[in-house]
């Protein structure tokens, strides 16, 4: 099946490595202005459109090689009548990540003007390497997740490299229209410059680690001086610095609050000089945090004598601070900041609850939930935009709530289940490919399918992923143990045997945990008794039967195992782990799962509750208070002003620390040895909460 009706695919033949950007020029007559103009348009990896030497789109729907999608973009505003000119830039990053699949190099286009194609990629359209991007594999990577970050040399625009007709490239003709709608790219968001001064650079390295250590002399501290501003404000080096000549200046600006979007910069310098760009969602540092954990928040722009305004299109950026260090002892700064990317969203339900720190918080994470949305659900816009089962259940349940939205999720789900693997295993993000995964997350997308399913009515959608699930469920139940029917971790390297970023129940990366002391992992069992209920739950909205009563059976034995195996009659409660008849380590997440999976027998739903809401256990971590919540729910009219407390002291503390969106963990930016994000999906669960118990579903 065809797309397009007259386009074929086209590359650059020359420049087929990683990290790499290439231009396509082309040219079309139109007599008179049309009604209507678009731009149908797919590549690998992103892309930048210009239709008469201004912006139109960029950002490609994130897809597979063998599950293409396009965009359709209205140019009608840009097109004239005569000659008009088509230019893409299109950036290939040739190596997988956890945002990106690699596929073969290719672009393809056709520009329909009143029903009617007028322009399509050929063997005569023109192509050649945007050499203002340094390529090859000597940039940096931003981190594993995002991929490459850019270096830019202003001082190179305009050169051809390479200059010819474009190279037919074979790549499916099979090409589906994007699944979700096109982002909104706004006008450049308002700043205010906080800070300014001098730099003096104290180590080598990339610039995120130049930035990083750089010693700053501090000018201008008070107060904030808007961005854009028309006149400019001046930064430069004044006075001695005790023998020491600057580097250059710096400024940082603030943009108010969490925001996602695309760099932009527009400076005046005396000569050539390097600008480094930085990025961050805090100033823990007296500065934005550039560089932590081996990850680059910088990037690299060459500027050339006089004015610059430079827009970023390839790297979207997850952040509240820019930082810039110029390497001139002048600048005119007139604005640095972002376009901010946005995807289309109804007005969040009013919430069905009344107080106001609670609708406060309800109001915040809406905007947690929408900076995480973009082609698919993100864990966080700053550090890996990467769409993981488990952090996109909860933002895909509480956006049921909050947006009454069911395309988004339809489509992230297309994208996990598309990556399942030969060990009927689904990769650790979607599209991606990467060395490890999680197999309770393949666990927790069968309950994803089935909220869904239950929220949108969609049973042809589900109907034609119960091929998918039926493999994630049997691949679960060939490694229950005959004897006793429960599951081991999986203990290989290739596996990640992680529940939550606590103590004990995180695992170890790459680790490798030897078959004699491989144990019996409650969480594991639990989730695993999740997603067979849930896709019994399917199977009899469906109409079948038998494979209902298959699961569910399935579950209802894995749930008698999981209570003989685990629960300490001495505390009253449930350990996460066994091995040679010997059970340890108590924690929240681990009663509350089984709460939740129906493994806890009613004459013990007591003293689970209890031991859950005690404080005796190892605490729920924000992502998965989602289930301690449920799991106290189950006697509400004793938890419920525990559980509303709760959540106003956890999340209110957030607000307190002056948060405009909702973070990682309770321990914000100082988590993950300072490598904590400030903006979360996952953090959202409060609207659930109120939803689901104060007036939802």
């Amino acid at each position: 099946m065809g797309s397009f009706d007259k386009a074929k695919w086209v590359w650059h033949n020359s420049y087929r490595g990683k990290n790499v950007y290439v231009n396509f020029e082309d040219k079309f007559t139109l007599k008179s202005a049309p009604s209507s103009c678009k731009v149908k348009i797919s590549c690998d990896r992103s892309y930048a459109l210009y239709v008469n030497g201004e912006f139109a789109h960029c950002a490609q729907c994130s897809d597979y090689e063998d599950l293409k999608f396009y965009d359709e973009v209205d140019i009608t505003g840009h097109i004239k009548p005569g000659e008009n000119e088509l230019f893409v830039t299109v950036y290939y990053q040739g190596i997988s990540c956890s945002t990106y699949r690699c596929g073969e190099p290719g672009l393809i286009f056709e520009v329909i003007a009143d029903g009617g194609v007028v322009c399509a990629s050929s063997e005569r359209t023109v192509a050649y390497k945007n050499s203002a991007y340094e390529s090859g594999e000597c940039v940096e990577w931003v981190t594993v997740q995002l991929g490459i970050g850019f270096h830019y040399d202003a001082t190179r625009e305009g050169e051809r490299e390479g200059e010819k007709y474009a190279d037919i490239v074979e790549k499916t003709y099979d090409i589906r229209p994007r699944p979700v709608k096109l982002l909104k790219i706004e006008p450049p968001k308002s700043a205010g410059l906080i800070n300014k001064g001098v730099f003096f650079d104290l180590a080598d390295g990339t610039p995120a680690q130049k930035m990083q250590a750089a010693a700053l002399a501090v000018q201008y501290v008070c107060g904030s001086l808007p961005l854009p501003s028309e006149e400019g404000i001046k930064l430069s080096v004044e006075g001695s610095y005790k023998g020491h000549e600057p580097d250059g200046v710096f400024a940082i600006a603030d943009l108010g609050e969490e925001s996602t979007g695309l760099l932009l910069l527009d400076l005046e310098v005396p000569h050539e000089c390097d600008v480094y760009v930085g990025w961050g969602e805090h100033l823990a540092d007296l500065r934005v945090r550039a560089h932590v954990g081996g990850r680059n928040f910088a990037v690299k722009y060459r500027a050339r004598a006089g004015r610059n305004a430079f827009f970023a299109p390839f790297l979207r950026l997850g952040l509240r601070y820019l930082e810039l260090h110029v390497y001139a002892r002048e600048c005119k700064l007139y604005y640095t900041g972002v376009r901010p990317t946005v995807y289309p969203l109804p007005e969040p339900a009013e919430p069905p609850i009344t107080d106001g720190l609670h609708k406060k918080i309800y109001e915040v994470a809406c905007r947690t939930l929408q900076l995480c949305m973009h082609e698919h659900y993100e864990d966080c816009p700053w550090r890996e935009q990467a769409l993981y089962t488990m952090d996109s259940r909860n933002q895909m349940l509480c956006g049921y709530y909050a947006f009454g939205e069911t395309r988004f999720p339809r489509a992230s789900l297309e994208l996990i289940a598309h990556s399942l693997r030969e060990d009927s295993l689904l990769e650790l993000c979607s599209p991606a490919e990467v060395a490890i995964t999680i197999p309770s997350f393949s666990a927790m997308f069968l309950v994803q399918l089935w909220e869904y399913l239950d929220f949108s009515g969609d049973e042809e959608f589900v109907r034609g992923l119960l091929p998918s699930a039926e493999r994630i469920a049997g691949g679960f139940l060939r490694r229950l143990e005959a004897d006793g029917g429960l599951l081991k971790c999986y203990g290989e390297r290739k596996y990640w045997d992680f529940y939550e970023w606590q103590e004990g129940l995180a695992g170890t990366i790459f680790g490798y945990v030897p078959e004699s002391e491989r144990t019996y992992d409650a969480p594991l069992c639990a989730f695993v008794s999740l997603g067979l209920r849930a896709l019994a739950s399917i199977c009899a909205r469906l109409g079948l039967p038998e494979k209902e009563k298959h699961y569910q059976s399935a579950h209802e034995k894995l749930n008698k195992a999981i209570d003989a195996a685990f629960f300490d009659s001495g505390r009253g409660c449930y350990a996460s782990f066994l091995r040679e008849g010997r059970i340890w380590h108590y924690s929240e997440l681990t009663n509350s799962l089984a709460v939740c999976a129906g493994a806890v027998p009613e004459e013990r739903l007591g003293s689970v509750l209890e031991a859950i809401a005690g404080g005796g256990l190892l605490p729920v971590t924000l992502s998965h208070s989602i289930f301690k919540y449920d799991a106290l729910m189950k006697r509400r009219e004793k938890y419920e002003k525990f559980v509303l407390d709760n959540i106003a002291e956890l999340w209110g503390k957030m607000l307190l620390s002056g948060a405009t969106s909702f973070w990682e963990t309770i321990d914000g930016e100082a988590a993950f040895a300072n490598g904590g994000s400030l903006c979360h999906g996952w953090s959202a669960v409060p609207i659930y909460v109120y939803f689901k118990y104060f007036g939802g579903k």
